[in-house]
C-alpha cells in the first residue's frame, strides 16, 4: 500500500460486506417495528359473559373503534346501550394503556357469550399521524443510507475498472 488511508479491493469488500449485512439486519428489525407501530388490526374474539362480569379489558389494544357486538348464540346485535367501550385507560395490572368494555348489569342475565369485532391499536401503535408519517420515512431513510453505503466504495474505488 502506498498510503496507510489507502485500502485494497479485498479489504474494501469485506468491510462492505459485514456493514451490508448488519445493515440489513438492522433494517429488518426497524421495518417490523414501523410495521407493528402504524398498522391497526382488525379483532373477532368471543367473551363468555358471568353474572358477575362487569368489566372487560383488552390489555393487548390502546383503543377498539367501529365495534360491534353479538350474541354468539343467535348473531343478534348487542345495542350500544348495553355497554361502554373506554379507550386509552389504565391498566391496573401492569400500568400501560389498555380498552375496558363496561357491561349493563341490567343486562347481564340476558346473555351468555357475545363476539366483539372492530378495529384496534396495539399498544404499541402511535396514535399521532404526523409520528407514523415519521417513522416511515426513517425506515425508508435507512434503506437508502444502506444502498449508499453498497455503491459508494465501489464507485470511489478502481473495483469497477477490476471486473472488466
Amino acid at each position: 500500500m502506498k498510503n496507510k488511508a489507502q485500502m485494497n479491493g479485498m479489504g474494501m469488500i469485506v468491510i462492505t460486506a459485514i456493514t451490508l449485512l448488519v445493515g440489513v439486519i438492522l433494517f429488518q428489525v426497524i421495518a417490523q417495528q414501523v410495521g407493528s407501530s402504524t398498522t391497526q388490526v382488525l379483532i373477532n374474539s368471543t367473551l363468555t359473559i358471568t353474572n358477575d362480569t362487569i368489566s372487560v379489558g383488552y390489555i393487548d389494544y390502546r383503543a377498539i373503534s367501529d365495534v360491534i357486538i353479538v350474541n354468539n348464540s343467535d348473531n343478534a346485535l348487542i345495542d350500544t346501550a348495553n355497554y361502554t367501550v373506554t379507550n386509552n385507560v389504565i391498566n391496573p395490572t401492569n400500568q400501560q394503556l389498555a380498552t375496558s368494555i363496561v357491561i349493563n348489569p341490567d343486562y347481564l342475565h340476558t346473555l351468555r357469550e357475545w363476539r366483539i369485532s372492530g378495529t384496534a391499536q396495539p399498544t404499541t401503535y402511535i396514535a399521532d399521524s404526523g409520528a407514523r408519517s415519521i417513522a416511515g420515512i426513517i425506515a425508508i431513510m435507512f434503506a437508502l443510507a444502506i444502498v449508499v453505503v453498497a455503491l459508494v466504495p465501489s464507485l470511489r474505488s478502481e473495483i469497477m475498472n477490476l471486473m472488466k
